[in-house]
C-alpha cells in the first residue's frame, strides 16, 4: 500500500500544466532518490517533457485524452458517442500504445489510489480550497505549509496502523 505522503509539492504561474511535467517530478528532494515512474493526467501531455523524463531514465505515463466521466448509477440517457480524434503526433501515438498495455494501465490506475485521494484530503478534510496569500513567494510558502500539515496529519495515522497491527 501507498503511504499517500506527498514527497514534492511546486506551485507555478502558468496557467497550463504542459509544461511543467519535469518541475513537478524535480520537486522530489535527492535525497529520497529518482522517480522510476511519473503518472499523469492530460493537463501535462506535451511530447518534450515526457522525452525529457524518459531520457533521464523516467518512465512517464500521460494520459493522452480524458476519459469517460459518466458514473455507473447516472440513469440519464448516455448522450450520443463522439466520434475518437485519433491523435497525430508521434509521441501521443506511441503513448496511447504504451498506456494500452495491461502492465502500463495497471500501474497509470494507482494514479486514482496515491494521488486523487490527497488532493481529497488536502480540500474536504484541511479545508484548503484556495490560497490566501498574495505574491508568489507567500503562495510557495502557504503550499509548503498545507504540504507540511497534510504530511504530518498522514504519518500519525500511519503510525498509529503499525502500533495497532
Amino acid at each position: 500500500m501507498a503511504s499517500q505522503l506527498v514527497l514534492g509539492a511546486g506551485i507555478s504561474q502558468c496557467a497550463s500544466d504542459a509544461n511543467e511535467l519535469v518541475a513537478t517530478v524535480d520537486a522530489i528532494p535527492a535525497s529520497l532518490g529518482a522517480a522510476s515512474c511519473a503518472l499523469a493526467d492530460t493537463g501535462y501531455a506535451n511530447g518534450e517533457e515526457v522525452a525529457r523524463l524518459e531520457g533521464r531514465g523516467t518512465e512517464a505515463l500521460v494520459a493522452t485524452r480524458a476519459t469517460g466521466r459518466r458514473k455507473a448509477h447516472d440513469l440519464r440517457p448516455a448522450p450520443a458517442e463522439k466520434a475518437r480524434v485519433e491523435p497525430k503526433a508521434p509521441w501521443l501515438k506511441a503513448m496511447t500504445a504504451k498506456l494500452a498495455g495491461e502492465v502500463a494501465r495497471d500501474k497509470y490506475k494507482l494514479r486514482k489510489q496515491t494521488v486523487e485521494p490527497v488532493f481529497g484530503i488536502i480540500k474536504g478534510v484541511l479545508g484548503f480550497r484556495q490560497f490566501l496569500l498574495r505574491g508568489l513567494a507567500k503562495v510557495r510558502l502557504e503550499c509548503k505549509r498545507v504540504t507540511l500539515a497534510y504530511n504530518t496529519k498522514r504519518l500519525h495515522r500511519l503510525m498509529a496502523a503499525a502500533q495497532a497491527g
